[in-house]
């Protein structure tokens, strides 16, 4: 059995997808991964391709040559499965099998993107719709989605059947263990994840501003994450740096030790418009943390309003921060909470149960 992983960003498949690759590494498949760029290490049994693909590129003779180019590796590969990740590798792996019916087509909808979130509108998103829904009415490919909103929407485009929900990329349980928090002198509130505007980053920071000032004495928000200048809702940095605070509001930048992070933690907030189902969120409820997130797709997975943590509309900086601050007054309600966290976690998201649900519809779909 011979599987190809096409994704545009190797860093975010090795940091979200890779148990995959070695899962079926170790059940005798030939993997390869294509994508953006070679690793920095090697990793037993995983044959990596490279292809030209940009994320944000709208160019249309830039998309061309990644279409040609990917066209060409998966020739060379002749793989069984091509499971691509990211709607831009869902598009561009299609099109370059496009009226091939041997090779089974598994489509990972990690989130729908900047074009999907708040409801912005423009051109590149209806194209981006209409392409969708030719795929979906010509071609049969197989989806799978980690939450039900972003299956809502590509219901409206046309899916009907071949598809399944996986809840997000997993933790590893084994790795990721309960601990209860620390007996910190100030309160540690923590985000994690890019520096994006629609990751509600000015949102949490407006947040904490709002705060009554004797409860500032006691905090300290700790954002961990780099800023994505390839995503058009980045922020700039020095935009960034006028809102940090001495001792209040403190910027760290990417981390490769977020575990750390939230062991010294006692508060995870991502305020985010729109997820697949956050990977930071789900480490933090692995962790035993209470969360406060937003209801919105995918972040509204990872907390059950007042069991495990709170929920707000997205860019509602005054709730946000009165569940802060409920949060911040009450020690004992954020050990419960996050004991919660644990359970909901162990309950639902474990990397256990997302290798096992996507290998079995692997094997589902190749009886097909």
């Amino acid at each position: 059995m011979r599987i190809a992983y096409v994704v545009n960003d190797l860093d975010f498949f090795i940091s979200h997808r890779l148990p995959l690759a070695k899962n079926a590494v170790e059940l005798g498949y030939s993997v390869f991964i294509i994508s953006n760029k070679l690793p920095s290490k090697r990793y037993k049994g995983i044959d990596f391709k490279t292809f030209s693909i940009e994320r944000s590129s709208t160019s249309t003779i830039k998309n061309f040559k990644s279409l040609m180019e990917l066209k060409r590796i998966i020739k060379d590969i002749s793989p069984d499965v091509v499971h691509s990740v990211t709607l831009k590798s869902i598009l561009l792996s299609n099109l370059a099998l496009l009226f091939n019916k041997k090779i089974k087509k598994v489509n990972a909808v990690s989130g729908m993107g900047y074009l999907f979130t708040s409801n912005r509108v423009s051109i590149a998103l209806y194209g981006l719709k209409f392409i969708l829904r030719a795929l979906i009415i010509f071609e049969n490919s197989h989806f799978i989605f980690q939450n039900l909103d972003d299956l809502k929407e590509f219901k409206k485009l046309g899916i009907k059947k071949g598809y399944y929900i996986v809840k997000g990329s997993g933790v590893n349980k084994d790795e990721f263990h309960y601990i209860p928090p620390k007996t910190n002198k100030k309160i540690n509130i923590i985000f994690t994840g890019r520096i994006l505007k629609d990751k509600g980053v000015i949102d949490l920071i407006e947040a904490i501003e709002l705060l009554p000032d004797k409860l500032k004495s006691k905090i300290t928000l700790n954002l961990f994450g780099k800023i994505d200048r390839e995503n058009p809702a980045h922020i700039r940095e020095h935009k960034l740096k006028k809102h940090l605070v001495p001792d209040l509001i403190l910027w760290h930048g990417y981390s490769n030790n977020i575990k750390k992070s939230l062991i010294d933690s006692d508060i995870y907030c991502l305020p985010s418009y729109r997820e697949g189902l956050p990977k930071s969120t789900i480490e933090a409820l692995a962790i035993g943390r209470p969360v406060v997130t937003t209801d919105a797709p995918g972040c509204n997975d990872t907390v059950v309003e007042g069991l495990n943590g709170f929920k707000v509309a997205p860019g509602d900086v005054r709730a946000l921060s009165q569940k802060l601050q409920i949060l911040i007054e009450d020690e004992k309600l954020r050990i419960v909470m996050g004991k919660k966290s644990r359970a909901l976690f162990e309950k639902e998201f474990t990397l256990e149960k997302v290798v096992n649900k996507t290998f079995k519809f692997y094997d589902d779909i190749l009886k097909t």
